[in-house]
């Protein structure tokens, strides 16, 4: 099983893979994510485990009853895979499939592959030109295809950033390409075979592949299909998660300072500005009616009469300015 069946991947692509999603996000392996968050029974957890679906492959040794009452905490990954697994199972498609799937997620992208398909040119530009001094002693200097891409497969390391699942992570959290993977049934060897597919590529070519993909898969193939924006959102929209958005570093210091700034206020009305230099400034105006013995109390103070509008602006403890502003009529004679 290949990943981007028809050739949905470019060397750009692969290369962002390799490095912007733990450039951008890279807390997503720390294991923050509570089982009950994403109601998921540990009776159940413990069952895909023995099957051997769930993420990673530990089994644990404790019994039942002791495994039940520990706490089971998750990383984005596992817990993204688990959500997976029950939007599978509303489907009823067999734990033996839902393992194969698993091992396909949990995959490296070709690189080989990938970098015989692209030209001299780029080989040179993208991938001889961004190669360590280090790396290049290490095969004698050459610049040829053949021993750098035999330099780069054997250095590779296995890595959850880089795995199809990391790949269609950072399709949905970066590029907005709206990836998804399909489960799609191979009626001439019967069994399954699983794509990914980037659905809101920008590149013509892509485009044109993917609408002749869908195409014939749509008219002569059964399949499933699973949007992987979707299930990310039912992750992250969870209330119960909301705070690890913040550890994740879901949201930049400006959001974290806007969301801050929101949270603690309370008020009528939020006015944003967006300067050119990329700072906000927020504008918060809230109204509070003051009546009785307290308000000819501030009305006399402020020198107010009816109708009039009092714009008090504070400067410190001991510096008021109060701005008042009186309506009235003239009427024509």
């Amino acid at each position: 099983m290949q990943i981007y069946k028809n050739n949905f991947i470019t060397f750009d692509e692969y290369n962002y893979f390799n490095m912007e999603l733990k450039n951008y996000f890279p807390y997503l392996l720390e294991k923050k994510i509570l089982l009950s968050e994403i109601g998921i029974h540990p009776r159940t957890h413990i069952a895909w485990k023995e099957e051997g679906i769930t993420f990673y492959e530990e089994v644990s040794t404790l019994g039942e009853k002791e495994a039940k009452r520990k706490w089971v905490y998750l990383d984005v990954f596992e817990a993204f895979w688990l959500l997976i697994i029950v939007e599978l199972r509303k489907f009823n498609l067999d734990l033996k499939t839902i393992k194969k799937l698993k091992e396909f997620i949990k995959e490296q992208p070709d690189l080989k592959l990938v970098l015989e398909k692209i030209s001299e040119e780029d080989f040179q530009n993208k991938v001889v030109s961004l190669l360590s001094k280090e790396m290049l002693e290490s095969i004698g200097g050459s610049t040829s295809r053949e021993k750098v891409i035999k330099s780069l497969t054997t250095n590779l390391y296995q890595d959850t950033f880089l795995s199809n699942l990391g790949v269609v992570l950072y399709g949905a959290l970066i590029t907005n390409s709206s990836p998804s993977i399909i489960i799609k049934i191979n009626k001439e060897a019967d069994e399954f075979e699983f794509i990914i597919a980037l659905n809101n590529s920008t590149e013509a070519k892509l485009k044109e592949d993917l609408y002749q993909f869908y195409t014939k898969t749509c008219s002569e193939s059964t399949f499933i299909n699973l949007p992987i924006v979707t299930i990310l959102e039912k992750l992250f929209e969870n209330e119960k998660l909301i705070n690890h958005c913040y550890e994740y570093g879901f949201f930049n210091n400006q959001e974290k300072q806007l969301l801050e700034a929101v949270r603690n206020k309370e008020c009528e009305e939020i006015k944003i500005v967006k300067h050119p230099s990329g700072d906000y400034t927020v504008n918060f105006s809230d109204a509070k009616e003051i009546s009785g013995e307290e308000a000819k109390k501030l009305r006399k103070t402020l020198g107010l009469k009816m109708y009039d509008r009092v714009e008090v602006i504070y400067r410190n403890e001991s510096h008021l300015v109060i701005k008042n502003t009186n309506k009235k009529i003239i009427k024509k004679e």
